[in-house]
């Protein structure tokens, strides 16, 4: 047996003997199979390339009635049979080739030749490179290997290394016989081969612009420039030139989403059949389901209510509240009802401060709060569920898949939340990206790289470099913004400034373009709220319309629609932590919508997660913790003030030692600038006393030349600056503070200059400034039982014990006056101190404002055409 027919049968042992008397019957097909064989007509290439002699013009010439042109010096065979009797032999060759008009594709071509070596037929071109705005040039081969470059215009930026023995065989716990299965089938029709193709993508750091390939038996030799890199064909980084020349990028296998999902994409690939096809039955079946749907409703006298109560499980029995904070402005309002009589909790908000799948900062409230409303007149069963962040304390950060959206210049998306401790153990959620690229191709980039280029007003979620969450339409001939990181495009807005769809569009996804109605399926959205919040949207029977009049009823200022159909679209909730550091439940998980378990592709971490509501049809749960073979985006958690109290050495504490204070001090906002406290951080030094002061560095700036009526939150009265004082702290709008002898940016503020802890007169120093790994900078002085033969230790041990790995010393304290509630900051002569007032800090706002509303007939035209 093969290995996957015993897996097979292992899974299930019932089936056992079935399987053999199967095998039993089907004895004779291979005989049949045979003579199917030799009785096929092989004769389906062109009389020129059967006629031709030589092996790679013959394959060139029966390519060109598929539409395809090549030079016979870019048809390389790949290894194969040896003709057997008077059967013909089939034959592999992988090929560059492209269509009239468009740039250079990379080809697997499967062939047929007879005994004598005439060629008979082209079984199949499968096209392993398919990039529109990338050039693959420079085909090398050997054995079954091949390379080729990726460019665009002049620039060389990349290389692919082919295996085309297979892929690797994927490997965890979440990659079930099912989805091997899957993927296996995956490959066949895309590759023409079970294993597949294993492709390993190499980014060269920086581009260049002339690069030679070679292969040897055991090596890929890339000449690139001035520069030399040779790269293991064994799965490996370059081995013999530094990383920066040469930089894999080859991301892990993503598992294939749910059978259904999966066999729609199948389907759809199918040639004649088509996505065209695929958008009529699902319309079909939409409408169908639809209006089973009404049906059953009026039967039973369905207000929604019985589903809520399922789909929430605790959440629909948890507190509700109406107002918001006056300080933090959160939660938002509550949503207005559209139908009466309104639901129990309907429109008002659940704020999630004790749910235990959801992160919160301490000493703050939990950024997420939760709801649902009915905007479906026709069908008061159907509700949408609203999840709201506060992006002042969460980062949304877009991440390609694998496979969507299908990179238009040959970059591989990672498919990945970052496994990194720093990004890992601040996720709190992730949720469904857009459109795959067929649907439109509209724009993405992750981490300043593009996979697809903007389009003309499409509607754009980005994340910029100071970490805020933007919205807007992207105007035309944009180029990207040097201060936007990534960007992800859906459609044209759902909701301007609370106005339903005002570039009238009249397709929205689910059913083929033309139909006036739209399909009533899932779908979802995010949107920008009136008060600078984020919202998330899903509903499971729902059409554009009703989408847009709850984004309108919760005060969009500007709404996008995501991806549709149950499997795509969803929100999970995450914490994830080193093995033993999550809190546990008092409970056993509810399987349905809960999970927990290691983080894939990160030893020694684990994660807890809950779907967004309980019956969300996710195709793979949990999801967006695993690699993704779709685009997605995920959340993570700012880190502000307070933060986590200090741990007291002794006891008992004096009264508010160890934990951090912001009310009482202007902070002109939320979050918190400054947080300040106090401590006794040696035993053996009981009377010896440290304040500190916390600054937040993205919510603090020094004032602009000639600006008035900023809002003052500290002053550093500066000493005098010695001449043996050559490192200095600094400050800037863009990277926050940081410790060195030259500035960071022209626009840098330095607060003073001092001894590093590796200089001897650091010894004696009675204050000092940390930055810990937050970006947080420390202020530390002793203010009582002062020792100056061991002061400056002392806060050397303080400041790494808070996390600060590079520090600054001062013989004198540097005088941290906080400001007087509603105090501005004040003139001050030059050199008699440094100012920092408050600065607005990462959210989220609206940008390409300028944009206008067009009509379709202006922005249809620039969203078709290919770019």
């Amino acid at each position: 047996m093969s290995p996957l027919r015993d897996e097979v049968v292992r899974a299930f042992p019932t089936f056992g003997s079935a399987w053999r008397r199967l095998g039993s019957a089907a004895q004779p097909l291979p005989l049949l199979l045979a003579i199917a064989g030799v009785l096929h007509r092989y004769d389906t290439a062109p009389e020129a390339a059967r006629r031709e002699a030589d092996p790679a013009r013959s394959i060139a010439l029966a390519l060109v009635p598929l539409g395809l042109e090549s030079n016979p010096a870019d048809v390389h065979f790949l290894p194969g049979d040896a003709a057997h009797g008077s059967l013909p032999r089939g034959e592999r060759a992988v090929v560059l080739a492209h269509r009239p008009g468009s740039l250079g594709d990379v080809y697997l071509v499967r062939s047929r030749r007879s005994p004598e070596g005439n060629l008979l037929e082209i079984s199949s071109a499968h096209n392993i490179s398919e990039t529109s705005a990338a050039d693959e040039r420079g085909l090398v081969a050997r054995g079954e290997h091949a390379a080729w470059i990726v460019a665009q215009d002049r620039m060389v930026g990349a290389v692919q290394l082919a295996s085309f023995v297979g892929e690797p065989a994927p490997r965890g716990p979440e990659w079930t016989l099912v989805k091997r299965v899957q993927s296996a089938l995956t490959n066949l029709q895309e590759t023409g081969q079970l294993d597949g193709i294993h492709r390993r993508f190499f980014k060269l750091d920086p581009p260049g612009t002339r690069a030679v390939l070679g292969l040897t038996a055991d090596a890929l030799v890339i000449d690139r420039d001035a520069h030399r890199v040779r790269v293991s064909l064994e799965d490996g980084a370059a081995a013999d030139a530094p990383q920066r020349f040469v930089v894999e990028q080859t991301p892990r296998k993503a598992r294939p989403g749910n059978l259904l999902t999966w066999g729609v994409d199948r389907v759809r690939s199918i040639p004649w059949f088509g996505d065209r096809k695929v958008e009529f039955l699902k319309a079909v079946a939409f409408e169908a389901g639809d209006q089973l749907d009404q049906i059953v409703s009026t039967v039973a006298g369905d207000d929604g209510s019985s589903a809520i109560a399922e789909e929430l499980g605790d959440l629909y029995r948890a507190p509700t509240t109406e107002t918001s904070d006056p300080e933090t402005g959160w939660p938002p309002p509550p949503l207005a009802p559209m139908l009466k009589p309104a639901l129990k909790g309907e429109g008002k908000w659940v704020r999630l401060d004790a749910d235990p799948f959801v992160g919160k900062n301490p000493g703050a409230p939990a950024p997420f709060a939760f709801t649902f409303i009915r905007t479906d007149r026709k069908r008061i069963y159907s509700q949408i569920f609203v999840t709201v962040w506060d992006p002042r304390q969460v980062a949304l950060h877009p991440v390609s898949g694998t496979v969507e959206p299908r990179s238009a210049t040959g970059e591989t998306g990672t498919g990945e939340i970052p496994r990194r401790p720093e990004v890992m153990g601040r996720v709190v959620g992730a949720l469904n990206g857009g459109f795959q690229a067929m649907h439109g191709a509209f724009g993405m980039m992750a981490d300043r790289v593009v996979y697809l280029p903007p389009k003309p007003y499409a509607a754009t979620v980005a994340l910029l470099d100071d970490g805020s969450t933007g919205f807007g339409t992207w105007p035309e001939r944009a180029p990207v913004p040097e201060r936007m990181l990534s960007f992800r495009q859906n459609m044209t807005p759902l909701v301007v400034d609370e106005v339903q769809n005002p570039y009238k569009r009249h397709w929205w996804g689910g059913v083929p373009p033309g139909w006036t109605e739209e399909a009533r399926t899932v779908r979802s959205g995010i949107c920008l709220t009136r008060e600078n919040f984020v919202a998330y949207f899903y509903g499971a029977s729902v059409d554009p319309d009703v989408l847009g009049l709850a984004m309108v009823r919760a005060r969009c200022s500007y709404g996008i629609h995501l991806d549709m159909n149950a499997g795509h679209t969803g929100l999970e909730f995450y914490r994830a932590a080193p093995i033993g550091k999550l809190p546990s439940l008092p409970r056993p998980l509810d399987d349905l919508w809960e999970a927990r378990g290691p983080v894939p592709g990160m030893a020694g971490w684990e994660f807890t997660s809950r779907r967004m509501i309980r019956l969300m049809a996710l195709m793979n749960f949990p999801r967006y913790i695993g690699t993704e073979q779709r685009d997605f985006f995920y959340l993570t958690l700012r880190a502000i003030l307070p933060g986590e109290p200090m741990a007291v050495p002794i006891t008992p504490a004096l009264p508010g030692e160890g934990a951090w204070r912001t009310q009482g001090l202007e902070q002109h906002g939320f979050p918190p600038a400054i947080a300040t406290t106090h401590v006794r951080p040696d035993t053996a030094r009981p009377e010896t006393v440290v304040g500190l002061v916390k600054l937040d560095p993205r919510t603090v700036r020094a004032p602009r030349p000639g600006e008035v009526g900023t809002k003052r939150v500290v002053e550093f009265r500066t000493p005098a600056v010695k001449k043996d004082m050559v490192v200095s702290v600094w400050h800037d709008e863009r990277t926050g503070f940081s410790i060195g002898k030259d500035p960071p940016s022209s626009d840098a503020v330095r607060l003073s200059a001092g001894y590093l802890a590796s200089e001897r007169a650091s010894i004696a120093s009675t204050a000092a400034i940390g930055v810990d790994a937050s970006g947080m900078m420390l202020y530390a002085r002793v203010t009582a039982g002062n020792r100056p033969e061991s002061d400056g230790a002392l806060l050397r041990s303080l400041l790494e014990s808070l996390g600060c790995e590079s520090s600054l010393f001062f013989p004198e304290p540097l005088g941290a006056e906080l400001a007087a509630p509603g105090a501005e900051a004040p003139v001050r002569a030059p050199g008699s101190g440094v100012v920092l007032v408050r600065a607005d800090g990462p959210s989220a706002r609206r940008i390409f404002t300028d944009t206008p509303i067009v009509l379709p007939k202006r922005w249809a035209p620039l969203q078709t055409r290919p770019k």
